[in-house]
């Protein structure tokens, strides 16, 4: 997003909020994984930077498939009870030839860690990851995100039959086809379209009701480590 042209990418909020939720944990190691295309644990070489023996027993292909997996040193636990923790790759960070696989762990009452898997889709590729690069995202869930889904009353129908909604989303639409024919003719700042969603209004000019944030502040830390 921080090589798009004027950092552009920043313009979609949706994006800029989901890189910014939970907190990220990071490679303790530098390695170079190659699979062989095999289906079987041990599948998968490892060229690891530094101490091979050491690092080994954390990050292997215990499970096959072409599947790398971490052995995370950390217990996640979230309250109160029902909270949920989604577990998945770092939000919109691209690897060619791999693929996070995504978790969501029952967090306010286990006593285990967990791992961190990532997919190798092609075989006999060189698969680089540097000690510092983002491994994997947390994501605290304030619910129980299964029951909630269990619960919830879903309703499929038309536009059409919500005036109001209909309303809204056709004059959304024209001022995005009006936006659209702007961006070719190249009339107009880039930075001043579409601001809607940014400020927290629909197209008919009316504010959110509440809960809009345009930048997530981190909360402290209590470093109970000794």
């Amino acid at each position: 997003m921080d090589k798009t042209p004027n950092k552009f990418a920043y313009r979609c909020l949706p994006l800029t909020m989901a890189n910014q939720t939970g907190m990220w944990v990071y490679q303790p190691v530098g390695f170079t994984a190659v699979w062989n295309g095999h289906w079987q644990p041990g599948s998968v070489q490892f060229i690891f930077d530094s101490e091979p023996s050491l690092w080994s027993q954390w990050i292997n292909d215990q499970f096959g498939e072409g599947i790398i997996t971490w052995n995370i040193p950390f217990l996640f636990r979230t309250q109160p009870a029902g909270t949920r923790l989604l577990v998945t790759g770092p939000t919109n960070y691209f690897k060619h030839g791999v693929q996070p696989l995504t978790a969501i762990v029952e967090s306010d009452w286990i006593y285990m860690s967990f791992t961190m898997n990532w997919k190798i889709t092609s075989s006999r590729l060189p698969i680089r990851f540097d000690v510092g690069e983002p491994l994997l995202q947390v994501i605290p869930l304030a619910t129980n995100v299964f029951a909630d889904i269990e619960r919830a009353n879903v309703t499929y129908m038309h536009v059409s039959q919500d005036p109001p909604v209909l309303e809204a989303y056709k004059k959304w639409r024209e001022s995005r086809l009006d936006m659209v024919e702007q961006k070719k003719a190249r009339i107009g700042d880039p930075r001043d379209w579409q601001k809607d969603y940014f400020a927290g209004r629909d197209i008919l000019g009316r504010q959110t009701i509440s809960g809009h944030k345009t930048k997530i502040t981190f909360p402290p830390v209590d470093n109970r480590k000794p």
